[in-house]
């Protein structure tokens, strides 16, 4: 996936995200509803470049997204693929709805390590065209996930 919210600085809120069976259905209502463009589908990164782990081990997660800009903060749909993810757990566990809220980070690794030692697993991570991401499991502290976004150059 990409990111192209113009970053309001670090710790800053990213986006909110719902999860849907139908990112058509989904989006169509959101954009007629509001009076907003659609914007493009995105898909996550292919498994070589995403590097991605679910539940601490290699998986390859797949999802297409579409991302509504506002001039704070992206509002975003997510369908998952079939694969076991976070968001086809969530989707199976809870149906569609809200999944989680997104931070713009600097140094995602020791936010991730903070969250950790608090009792916030990470649940999946990976990388994008444009930066990383990694989901906390913080359900039962706020009834949804943090996601974690660090902008830059791939790690590698």
């Amino acid at each position: 996936m990409t990111v192209e919210s113009k970053v309001l600085g670090t710790d800053s809120v990213a986006q909110l995200c719902f999860i849907t069976d139908d990112l058509e259905r989904s989006s169509k209502w959101f954009a007629d509803t509001f009076g907003v463009e659609m914007p493009p589908v995105v898909f996550t990164s292919p498994p070589e470049e995403a590097q991605a782990e679910y539940l601490g081990k290699p998986a390859s997660v797949m999802c297409k997204a579409r991302h509504f800009r506002f001039a704070n903060m992206d509002l975003e749909f997510i369908e998952p693929g079939p694969e076991r993810s976070t968001w086809r757990d969530w989707l199976e566990k809870k149906g569609p709805g809200f999944h989680h809220v997104a931070f713009f980070v600097d140094g995602i690794g020791a936010k991730s390590a903070t969250l950790a030692k608090q009792g916030h697993s990470v649940l999946q991570k990976g990388e994008f065209q444009g930066g990383r991401y990694a989901y906390l499991d913080t359900e039962k502290d706020l009834g949804a996930i943090v996601e974690l976004l660090e902008l830059g150059p791939a790690r590698g």
